[in-house]
């Protein structure tokens, strides 16, 4: 049923607004505009792995850039297969990031730091979405005051966290304290790696704000390639739209990615129908869009199985091992 429903609410949303529309836009791709969308694609791609390497430098690790792009390739691809707001494909970036000059502990704390980045600017991001549509717009629906006040709402307590962290507080100590080792002793290995893991996140954010600080203006900076993205992406297939319903397409995708169904398949391309129709008037048009996106997804996809290929590793075989005591 996992797919059954997905697959059967695509095929309606394709029965109501037809093919045809789909079929011209993707006759009439520009070569020319699809380049540049993958040359943006890469460039975006290559950036998050060169915040994350920053991250791994600070804490003292040292891994390829090369390596780092196919973890986070394959990371994103299991990710998007596994509904979890593509969390799921963070323990399988812990594992292939590591390399004989890393430990699991240190692996793991650089994923949760670079994650931890990312979705600050990624809750930035979408406050600046909701801005831009409204002054626009000129008007501020209920549904714009709700997003904004959640988005407020998490960068607190992002800020908070990170506040607590840098004075070296523990917020993790309940999972490896006394009282959990007494509960659980065979599960002490873990615990210890969560303890060192967190030892290094600590020590990140005492010692290296400005790496912190890089890292945050890098994660805005691939924000703004990522619109630029889009709208070359939907330009190279005759699609124009214009800067706030481009923001509404990035939140919708965003939205679908938390959809508990593989990929997002079918709340894609549901939610392009419902905010491309809300800010154009023309859903139609949002279904085109939403079939856009979903070849930018699967070329991700495809791309970040082939990584996993590369690097021997099955999605029927994924395992982890456990963390190791050194620091």
């Amino acid at each position: 049923m996992r797919f059954v429903l997905p697959l059967l609410l695509l095929a309606a949303l394709a029965w109501w607004f037809g093919l045809e529309p789909v079929a011209q836009a993707l006759a009439h791709a520009s070569p020319g505009g699809l380049l540049v969308y993958l040359l943006l694609t890469a460039g975006i791609v290559l950036g998050c792995a060169v915040r994350w390497r920053l991250i791994i430098r600070a804490i003292g690790g040292s891994v390829s850039l090369g390596r780092l792009v196919m973890a986070r390739l394959a990371g994103d691809a299991v990710g998007a297969l596994v509904p979890s707001a593509k969390l799921a494909g963070e323990p399988l970036r812990v594992a292939l990031a590591r390399d004989a000059g890393t430990s699991a502990a240190q692996s793991a704390a650089t994923v949760a730091l670079d994650r931890f980045v990312e979705i600050i600017g990624n809750t930035l991001a979408v406050l600046a979405y909701v801005a831009i549509f409204c002054a626009v717009r000129g008007t501020v629906s209920d549904g714009a005051w709700l997003v904004a006040a959640t988005m407020a709402l998490l960068l607190i307590g992002l800020a908070a966290l990170a506040f607590r962290l840098r004075r070296g507080h523990r917020p993790l100590a309940p999972l490896y304290g006394q009282r959990a080792r007494a509960r659980a002793p065979r599960l002490a290995a873990w615990m210890d790696g969560v303890r060192q893991a967190e030892d290094h996140v600590v020590h990140f954010f005492h010692q290296h704000p400005f790496v912190f600080g890089v890292g945050l203006v890098a994660s805005l900076l691939l924000e703004a390639l990522t619109i630029l993205q889009y709208h070359v992406l939907l330009t190279a297939f005759g699609v124009a739209l214009d800067l706030p319903t481009l923001c509404l397409v990035l939140l919708g995708g965003g939205a679908a990615n938390a959809a508990p169904v593989p990929a997002g398949l079918g709340a894609l391309e549901a939610a392009q129908v419902a905010v491309v129709g809300a800010a154009a008037g023309q859903p139609a048009l949002g279904f085109v869009v939403g079939i856009i996106v979903r070849l930018h997804e699967t070329l991700l996809l495809a791309i970040g199985l082939a990584a996993l290929a590369y690097r021997g590793v099955s999605l029927g075989r994924l395992r982890l091992p456990a963390p190791t005591t050194g620091a």
